[in-house]
């Protein structure tokens, strides 16, 4: 028999095949016990099949090596191994939960059976008992260090970075309840039956999470305390004033000047130039210009005065115009006095006195007969050695 057994258990052969395809079956069965209990349940069960196969009593009409028509469906008689050995039936199959909710919890019964099975190797090790009882007593830290994880992923979505350790009222609350709130889970409290898996699931981000969470916080702890330094510019008077265009007397922009001759009477159409040759001008804003005269209510604008080739001059002085209320102005911003209203020309504005102190040798000078080409000048006497 035992030969039997053996050259039916043979590879290659049809019934050691049939044998190990209905074994595998009836363990596929009874996949819902553990493992321990499915290697008790089904120890020696080849070789059982193996033996009863070489038992000429078979079934009439059936073919002696269908293992199904001898033993019956695999599942049958998985469900007869759990019965002899006083298991209970496996529960029906349900449809398979779907949603983020149900994704939860499957994650979380991976993460706590990976945990068991990393816990039962641990358990071997004979080291590992005195280093369980040391972080089961540190059980509260990681506690609180659950809390600050997830308290630094918060305030880095909310774009603030606080450092280690909260600075505002708002965000010392937060890990307060943050706090609380992990305590109170690693306590077994506050736990609803249908999210008893977050705190798994947050424990494990707070492990992936907590070297990224201690970087950022140090460097926001860095950031906090370097030196800010903050550039604002400030503007400095030179010692050299900026040169301006215009005549300025006593630190005043002149509007106009006004020419005296000798005997203090005033001239009228004198063109004023400079040591350059270049012509004095008291504005440069082309007529556009308002300015404020003295003892006048209104404000004047100027005209310039016409060269014989057509050019415009405003070194003529005095400057003539009119207030400026009374002006319109052409599309190239020319002042122009509105017609009728002081007779087509402009006007001299008031002096600042009828006439100026006259010479002290004014009077000498216009009874001189300088004019007078007859009269030679006097020779100026030589010098005596």
């Amino acid at each position: 028999m035992n030969g039997t057994a053996h050259a039916a258990a043979a590879p290659g052969t049809g019934p050691v095949a049939d044998v190990g395809e209905y074994a595998a079956r009836v363990r596929a069965h009874l996949a819902g016990l553990p493992q321990d209990q499915v290697d008790d349940l089904t120890d020696g069960l080849e070789a059982d099949l193996a033996d009863a196969l070489a038992d000429p009593t078979v079934v009439t009409g059936t073919d002696p090596g269908d293992l199904v028509a001898r033993f019956g469906e695999p599942r049958d008689y998985a469900r007869e191994l759990r019965l002899a050995a006083g298991l209970p039936e496996p529960a029906p199959a349900t449809a398979r939960p779907r949603g983020p909710r149900a994704a939860g919890r499957r994650l979380a019964a991976r993460v706590h059976a990976g945990g068991r099975r990393m816990a039962a190797d641990l358990d071997a090790q004979p080291w590992w008992p005195p280093v369980r009882e040391f972080l089961v007593t540190l059980r509260p830290v990681w506690w609180l260090i659950r809390a600050w994880v997830a308290y630094q992923l918060i305030v880095l979505v909310a774009g603030r970075g606080e450092g280690w350790l909260p600075r505002d009222l708002v965000t010392v609350v937060l890990l307060a309840v943050l706090m609380v709130v992990s305590v109170q889970w690693g306590r077994g409290r506050w736990l609803p039956r249908r999210v008893r898996w977050v705190p798994a699931l947050v424990s494990v981000a707070a492990v992936v999470l907590f070297v990224p969470a201690v970087a950022v916080a140090s460097d926001a702890e860095l950031n906090r305390r370097a030196p800010v330094v903050e550039y604002y510019p400030e503007y400095v008077e030179s010692g050299v004033p900026f040169p301006q265009d215009g005549v300025w007397v006593d630190g005043m922009q002149v509007s106009n000047l006004f020419a005296y001759d000798a005997e203090g009477n005033p001239l009228h159409d004198v063109q004023l130039y400079d040591d350059r040759g270049r012509p004095v001008r008291t504005t440069s804003d082309g007529g556009w210009g308002e300015w404020s005269l003295p003892g006048v209510e209104d404000a004047w604008s100027f005209v310039p005065v016409p060269d014989e080739d057509g050019r415009r001059l405003w070194n003529v002085y005095p400057l003539r115009g009119a207030p400026s209320e009374e002006f319109d102005w052409d599309a190239v911003g020319d002042g122009v006095q509105v017609e009728g209203t002081l007779a087509g020309d402009p006007r001299t504005p008031p002096r600042p006195f009828a006439q100026a102190p006259a010479l002290a040798d004014a009077s000498a000078q216009d009874e001189s007969p300088a004019s007078d080409a007859s009269v030679a000048p006097t020779p100026t006497p030589e010098a005596t050695p």
